[in-house]
């Protein structure tokens, strides 16, 4: 991931010998230790200025219901549900709230451990002294990486990162005690981790000369306690599988394999890792490259299967940069000469692959700050009486509301899960509020050329709650989506542009209510909504 460039880079400046470096490589490389301590204070002032990301608020809720409740579940007091795939993080964030540490802070520490964790792994990989210097060169060439971002907003990247990391550093040593651990913990934080842990467990014992030895440590310590957890989760929640790998495994595939976006999302990070590692393909005496197979082919094999939903920061390819990071520190002294060359490459190939998402991802997480869906859901969690919510963001609104809420998109709903939202279900359900953001192109008004569908897409999705929403009385309401620099940035006014929609049961007992507090927080009311959804149709067609 992010983590791999940074360790790259600051390995290959640092080892650079000074009679080498040109003018531009002293200034690149003072550039970097700069960024280094300015990243590392920004991560740190995170949770006192923004907001994390909506699935990132998904996993605090199973944390917060685990802290509160003892149970893993979406509702509190609700059903177990396996929702929240990364065990271990949501564990640790729930053992945060229990001392009274905000969930975003709890991930504030573990990503500023990591990125140290990390460097220095890597730095000793490459048989490099660590320096608070080097430190801090690694951390500048994280920063600027993608995947950083997704690791502010909530999400365990950095740690994954670096528990993958620590297993490749004790598999090529050789170590299979803290290889299996590593293993171990890598799975429990992600349960895709199998993708790597398992060749990587495989390669120690083939290169081991007491293989039998091996084999048994990792048994005991890796295979035996993940079946376990594995047989537990699978009692504990009733599910083989998480829902989300149900959701993100239900979609069309090129060749009945592989999904086009998948593949497509992935490029730039491939590109990104193969230019990194471009130097080692003409090396006569290249190690490790035996590490392409459970770094890079399998997880890339099983990532272009899946439907990457909430693919923040690009954070499922974390470890294609990362990859690369740790095959050129294991051939560090190798490279000689030619570790000005990776440098140099390296940095022309972020500004011409990684530079632009860069930058996109810093603006995208400014414009995903909903302050006013946080204010809206604070206000309807202090109501005297709760209701129920059918919703496509399933982050803010049950978090900070506690109402009682369905995810129509199926990863935190089992129903929905295991066959796609139906507009029937609305009608069923008859929740009090219904919200969901349609794409640009879609419309929060049915049309009469709709109808039911069954094949799994937002589209689809939005339109089947419209269409149920049709069958019984609800009015419309609309917000505009994202924050305020969102809509400055599109020269949006309120209510126009990328909007988010709020359908309010006529009889609910507590429509007077939501509409008052929708009404305070600038929503759009039903007759101007419905305006200027029908002038928004007519643009798009």
């Amino acid at each position: 991931m992010s983590e791999g460039l940074g360790a790259v880079t600051t390995t290959r400046a640092e080892l650079a010998s000074p009679p080498s470096r040109s003018i531009f490589d002293q200034t690149l490389i003072f550039l970097l230790v700069a960024l280094g301590g300015i990243a590392l204070v920004l991560v740190v002032l995170v949770p006192l200025h923004f907001l994390p990301a909506e699935d990132a608020v998904i996993l605090f809720q199973y944390s917060r219901n685990l802290a509160s409740h003892g149970a893993i579940t979406f509702l509190a007091n609700g059903p177990r549900v396996e929702g929240a795939t990364d065990f271990a993080w949501m564990a640790l964030v729930a053992a945060g709230m229990q001392v009274g540490l905000a969930p975003l802070w709890t991930t504030t520490v573990f990503n500023v451990l990591s990125l140290l964790t990390i460097a220095v792994l890597l730095l000793r990989l490459a048989q490099i002294r660590p320096t608070m210097r080097r430190l801090l060169l690694v951390t500048g060439s994280i920063a600027l990486v993608p995947q950083v971002l997704a690791a502010a907003s909530g999400f365990a990247v950095l740690a994954d990162a670096a528990l993958l990391t620590a297993l490749v550093f004790f598999t090529v040593k050789g170590r299979a005690v803290p290889a299996a651990l590593f293993a171990l913990a890598l799975c429990l934080f992600r349960p895709d981790g199998v993708l790597f842990a398992i060749p990587l467990l495989a390669g120690l014992v083939v290169r081991s000369p007491l293989r039998f030895r091996s084999s048994a440590v990792i048994g005991s310590l890796f295979v035996i306690p993940g079946l376990l957890h594995f047989l537990w989760r699978w009692h504990y929640f009733g599910e083989f599988l998480p829902l989300p790998f149900l959701v993100k495994s239900d979609t069309p595939r090129f060749a009945g394999l592989f999904v086009p976006m998948s593949i497509h999302d992935s490029l730039r990070y491939l590109g990104f890792a193969a230019i990194l590692l471009a130097p080692l393909l003409i090396l006569r005496r290249a190690k490790h490259l035996w590490l392409t197979i459970p770094l890079v082919l399998c997880p890339t094999l099983f990532y272009w299967a899946m439907r990457l939903d909430q693919n923040v920061g690009g954070r499922f390819f974390f470890y294609l940069p990362l990859s690369a990071a740790i095959l050129l520190a294991l051939n560090w002294a190798e490279l000689s000469t030619s570790q000005v060359v990776v440098l140099r490459t390296g940095f022309i190939a972020w500004l011409i692959l990684l530079a632009g998402p860069q930058w996109r991802e810093i603006r995208t997480f400014r414009d995903g700050q909903f302050k006013e869906v946080k204010a809206i859901s604070e206000a309807l969690g202090r109501l005297p009486q709760h209701g129920t919510i059918v919703t496509s963001e399933a982050g803010f609104l049950p978090y900070f509301s506690g109402w009682t809420t369905y995810d129509a998109w199926g990863l935190n709903t089992p129903l929905f899960a295991h066959r796609f939202f139906q507009s029937s279900d609305v009608v069923q359900l008859a929740p009090d509020l219904i919200v969901f953001h349609p794409d640009w192109t879609e419309s929060c008004l049915a049309s009469p050329s709709w109808s039911n569908y069954t094949d799994r897409s937002w589209p689809h999705m939005t339109r089947n709650l419209v269409l149920g929403a049709a069958q019984s009385h609800y009015e419309l309401w609309l917000t505009s989506y994202g924050s305020e620099f969102y809509r400055q940035r599109k020269h949006w006014r309120y209510g126009e542009g990328d909007r988010e929609c709020w359908l309010i049961r006529t009889d609910s007992p507590l429509h007077a209510e939501i509409a008052a507090i929708l009404e305070r927080h600038h929503g759009i009311g039903p007759e101007q909504s419905l305006a200027l959804e029908k002038a928004h149709d007519q643009v798009r067609r």
